[in-house]
C-alpha cells in the first residue's frame, strides 16, 4: 500500500511545515486528537527513496509507539543517526519491514539482486535503508536456516 494512503486510511494527518534543520519529520499523537506526520519542506525536493524512507519511519511511529516520546532539542539528519533509542529503533524497523518485505527481499536475492546499491533501486529506498534490513532478526533466521 501506498504510504500517503496508508496515512490516511489510519486517520494520520500529514501536514508540511517549517522546520528548522537538522530536524526534517515528526510524529505527533495526543489522545482524542488525529495523529499528525509533520514533514520538512525541505523533503519535498529530496530523492524519492531517502523521502520514502522518512515517512516510513515516521507512520513507523503509529504502530509502534505508545505515549509520549521525548525528542531532544537537537536531532542528527536521517541519514546521520547511528545511535538511535528504542522508539526509533521500532519505528525504523516497521519502515524497513514494510518497505522491503521479506518475501520480497527473498525473490529479489534469487533474481540475482545481492548488492546493497542494487536493492536500494529495486525497493527504491536509501542504502541506510537496506543496510538496517539486512540485519534484522527475520532475515537473520532464513540465513541460517538455508
Amino acid at each position: 500500500m501506498k504510504l500517503f494512503a496508508l496515512a490516511e486510511k489510519e486517520g494520520i494527518k500529514i501536514e508540511w511545515w517549517d522546520f528548522k534543520p537538522p530536524l526534517e519529520a515528526v510524529y505527533w499523537y495526543r489522545p482524542g486528537l488525529p495523529p499528525i506526520i509533520g514533514l520538512s519542506h525541505t523533503l519535498q525536493s529530496a530523492p524519492r527513496s531517502y523521502f520514502r524512507c522518512v515517512l516510513a519511519e515516521e507512520i513507523g511511529h503509529f504502530y509502534t509507539t505508545i505515549g509520549a516520546i521525548h525528542i531532544p532539542r537537537t536531532l542528527p539528519r536521517y541519514h546521520q543517526r547511528t545511535n538511535i533509542g528504542i522508539y526509533e529503533y521500532r519505528a525504523r524497523r516497521w519502515a524497513a519491514e514494510h518497505l522491503i518485505p521479506l518475501p520480497d527481499l527473498i525473490r529479489a536475492f534469487k533474481e540475482g539482486v545481492t548488492y546493497r546499491w542494487e536493492l536500494a533501486e529495486y525497493f527504491d529506498v536509501t542504502e541506510e535503508m537496506v543496510d538496517f534490513r539486512l540485519r534484522l532478526p527475520d532475515l537473520v533466521t532464513v540465513r541460517y536456516a538455508c
